[in-house]
C-alpha cells in the first residue's frame, strides 16, 4: 500500500516555445497493453491550467493533479490527454491496446510448508518474537508477542527463515531464525514445577514475580472488561503452593490469579482495578518471570505527562509520493511537529523519535520512547494504494487491545475534518504497535494516492487541523480514563 509507482513521460508541446507550455506528466494508468474495459489515468499539470482526457474537461486540482477513467473498445485505443494554461497547451497522445484474448489461466504455486525435522534446540536472542503460524506479508507474519532473550526452545522443523518451535505438547509457534542461535539440550526434560508468587507495589508499577527453574516462553493478551492482563507460560505445570502480597495495597491490580489451562501451559491471570488499563512488561530477571503492570499516572493533566511522537519514514526511508511529488516522509514529520508545537503549549513533554530527515529503525524508535518512560505515543503516516479518484479516507491502527479506547477517541476526531473514515484497524501487525508498556495509535491520515485527499494534504492549514484533532483525541482519552 505504501507504494504508488509512477510513469512519467516527457511533455510534447505543440507550439514555439516548449519551455513556457504548461507541464504535463503521465502520472499512472498508461500501460500499453491491458484486458479490462477501462482504465484510469492520473496526470499531472501546472496547477491552475485546464485538461481534457479523451476530449473530455477535467477538473484539475489545486496541487495540479487530475484523472479520469477512460472507457477501452477492443484494440488500439487513441487517449488525447490536453493541458492549456494562458494561451499555451501541451498535448499527449496515448496508445492503449485493449486485448480481448482470453488470459492464460495461471497455476498457483504450491505454498512451501512446513519441513519437520528430528529435532534441534535454539535460545531466543534480544528481540525475538513468536508467530502463531508460517504465513508471511510485507509486516511479517501474524505475532503472538515480543519474547525475552535466553529461552531454550526446541525447534521441530522449519520453513523458509522460521523454526517451527515446541512450546508445550498442543502448542507450536514459529521464530524468526535471526532471532534464535544454537543451544543444549535443557538439564530438565519436558514440562517444570511452578514456584512462589509475589505481589506488590513497585512504585510506578505493580510487580508480579513467578519463580521458575529455567525460562520459559510465554504469550499474554489483555481484556477490557474486566480489566485483565492474562500471561500463558509454556511448559509448565502449577506447584505455587502460595501467592504473597508483599503490601498492604496494590496501585492498579485488584488481585491475582492462574489456572492450568493444558496439561503444560500455565495461565497466569491478573485482574485490574476498574479502569483503563495503562500497558504492562513481560520479562525474566534471572529465571524468575515477572509482570510489571502500570500504574495509570498520577495526573491526567497534559502538562504532567510525557508524550512520544513518531513521524513515520524518513531519510533514505521516504514511504509514498503523491501524483504532483508530495513525500510522505515530509508530510508526517509536518504533521507531527504542528502536534509537538500544541502539545507543549498545554505543558506537555514531547520526545520525538526524529526532527529531522532521519530514518531510525524500528528498534531505535522503540528505544526512544521506552528509554523517555512516555506515558503514551502516537505516531503519524500516510497511506497509498487504491483507486485515484475516490477518497479511501483516515485510519487509525492499534496492536494490543487495551490500546482500543485511544485509537476510537482519536478517530473521533479526525472524522470532525470531514474525511471519511477507511477504519479502526485492529491487531496491526506493525513493528511500532508492538510495545506493551504505554497505550499507543498508528494514524494513517489520509491517502497520498487519492487526488482528492492529496490536495488536502498539501495544504499546510489542513495538516494543521489533522495536527489539532489528534491532540483533541488525547484529550478526550485522557478525560476517559479518568
Amino acid at each position: 500500500m505504501k507504494r504508488f509507482l509512477s510513469i512519467a513521460f516527457a511533455s510534447a508541446a505543440l507550439c514555439a516555445g516548449a519551455q513556457e507550455a504548461p507541464m504535463l506528466k503521465i502520472y499512472s494508468g498508461a500501460p500499453d497493453t491491458i484486458r479490462s474495459a477501462e482504465t484510469t489515468l492520473v496526470c499531472v499539470t501546472q496547477p491552475g491550467a485546464r485538461a481534457s482526457i479523451a476530449d473530455e474537461a477535467v477538473h484539475v486540482y489545486r496541487t495540479g493533479s487530475f484523472g479520469s477513467k477512460v472507457a477501452l473498445r477492443p484494440g488500439l485505443n487513441r487517449v488525447s490527454v490536453d493541458v492549456e494554461k494562458d494561451g499555451k497547451s501541451t498535448k499527449r497522445v496515448l496508445e492503449i491496446y485493449r486485448d480481448t484474448v482470453a488470459a492464460p489461466k495461471r497455476v498457483a504455486k504450491e505454498t512451501p510448508e512446513t519441513r519437520f525435522v528430528e529435532g534441534r534446540w535454539v535460545e531466543t536472542l534480544p528481540g525475538a518474537y513468536l508467530q502463531y503460524g508460517n504465513g508471511d506479508d510485507r509486516l511479517g507474519g501474524s505475532k503472538m508477542g515480543f519474547i525475552d532473550e535466553g529461552i531454550v526452545l526446541k525447534a521441530v522443523g522449519e520453513k523458509g527463515s522460521l523454526y517451527c518451535v515446541q512450546l508445550g505438547d498442543n502448542r507450536r509457534a514459529y521464530l524468526p531464525k535471526e532471532y534464535a542461535s544454537d543451544a543444549v539440550a535443557p538439564a530438565v526434560a519436558g514440562a517444570v514445577n511452578t514456584g512462589s508468587w509475589s505481589v506488590a507495589d513497585a512504585g510506578d508499577v505493580d510487580r508480579v514475580t513467578i519463580s521458575l527453574p529455567r525460562r520459559l516462553a510465554y504469550s499474554y493478551a489483555t481484556e477490557l472488561d474486566p480489566s485483565t492482563i492474562t500471561v500463558d507460560v509454556y511448559g509448565a505445570t502449577d506447584n505455587s503452593n502460595w501467592i504473597t502480597q508483599r503490601t498492604a495495597t496494590l496501585g492498579i491490580i485488584d488481585y491475582v490469579d492462574f489456572r492450568q489451562v493444558d496439561s503444560d501451559v500455565y495461565r497466569v491471570i491478573l485482574r485490574l482495578k476498574p479502569g483503563v488499563q495503562w500497558g504492562f512488561h513481560v520479562g525474566y530477571q534471572g529465571t524468575s518471570l515477572t509482570i510489571d503492570v502500570r500504574h495509570r499516572p498520577v495526573s491526567l493533566a497534559l502538562k504532567n505527562l510525557t508524550i512520544g511522537l513518531d513521524a513515520g519514514h524518513g531519510g533514505p526511508y521516504p514511504g509514498a509520493y503523491s501524483p504532483s511529488g508530495l513525500k510522505e516522509k515530509e508530510v508526517n514529520l509536518d504533521i507531527v511537529q504542528h502536534i509537538r508545537e500544541i502539545l507543549e503549549a498545554k505543558g506537555a513533554k514531547v520526545v520525538m523519535t526524529r526532527t529531522g530527515d532521519t530514518g531510525p529503525s524500528m528498534a531505535e524508535r522503540k528505544r526512544i520512547w521506552r528509554e523517555a518512560k512516555v506515558d503514551m505515543a502516537v505516531s503519524v503516516h500516510n497511506n497509498s494504494g487504491g483507486g485515484a479518484l475516490s477518497s479511501p479516507g483516515t485510519a487509525v491502527l492499534y496492536k494490543h487491545l487495551f490500546c482500543r479506547p485511544m485509537a476510537q477517541a482519536v478517530t473521533a476526531r479526525l472524522l470532525e475534518t470531514g474525511l471519511p473514515l477507511f477504519g479502526i484497524v485492529q491487531n496491526f501487525n506493525f513493528s511500532l504497535n508492538g510495545p506493551t508498556e504505554f497505550p499507543e495509535v498508528l494514524v494513517e491520515g489520509m491517502f497520498m494516492s487519492s487526488l482528492v485527499e492529496e490536495e488536502k494534504l498539501a495544504d499546510p492549514a489542513f495538516r494543521r487541523l489533522v495536527a489539532q484533532k489528534i491532540v483533541a483525541g488525547i484529550e478526550d482519552y485522557l478525560k476517559s480514563a479518568r
